[in-house]
């Protein structure tokens, strides 16, 4: 196994501080999350977990370090866009595309900003300061990681003797992941689209 990170973490892993570096990474501590929720798998698959807590850890840390970026970016406001990381990753002009995706899609944002490891917390700190409410987001959210979080999770059970390939494919499932439900979603915002001209048009 090569060394980094996932070596350490196997080693030294157990729930809580798992779960801990899953809440410190959605606040912005660089801690891979991928690499943490393969490592909760691995574990499950060396009978150092249940898998049952394995996936509880996963989701729970997961959504509780969102939710924590989430409220504190909200409490901030648009203060958090002067922060010189922020400028660097929202400069004015993303911002203002941003906020137009924001207006037209809402809650589909934060779906696929989820998947997005680079501007994750951009896009949900940007959710928070265009006043998204708590609920939209923790739905989106959630939906998101229902998807993605048991995929990561069950490559490092199933994948246990050969970690530092899935580490390498887990971003490429994902990325597949997200593309087949962003089309899915596309899809049926479409049909609802048409549903709605064709009531429109008899109602004339």
């Amino acid at each position: 196994m090569a060394a980094g990170p996932l070596p350490w973490l196997l080693t030294h892993g157990t729930a809580a501080l798992l779960f801990a570096a899953l809440v410190a990474g959605g606040l912005g501590v660089p801690i891979p999350e991928d690499l943490v929720l393969l490592s909760l798998g691995i574990l499950a698959h060396r009978d150092v977990l249940p898998i049952s807590l394995a996936a509880a850890v996963a989701v729970a840390g997961v959504l509780c370090g969102d939710t924590a970026l989430f409220l504190t970016a909200r409490r901030l406001g648009p203060a958090l866009y002067e922060h010189p990381r922020m400028k660097k990753l929202l400069p004015p002009e993303r911002r203002e595309r941003l906020a137009q995706l924001y207006a037209r899609h809402g809650g589909r944002c934060v779906f696929v900003g989820r998947f997005l490891s680079v501007l994750r917390g951009a896009v949900f700190i940007m959710a928070a300061v265009q006043g998204m409410r708590l609920r939209h987001f923790l739905l989106w959210d959630g939906l998101a990681l229902f998807l993605s979080a048991p995929v990561v999770v069950g490559l490092g059970y199933a994948f246990s003797h050969s970690v530092d390939a899935v580490a390498k494919g887990a971003a490429r499932a994902e990325h597949l992941l997200v593309l087949a439900t962003t089309a899915a979603l596309l899809a049926v915002g479409g049909v609802r689209r048409r549903r709605t001209r064709r009531l429109a048009q008899r109602s004339r």
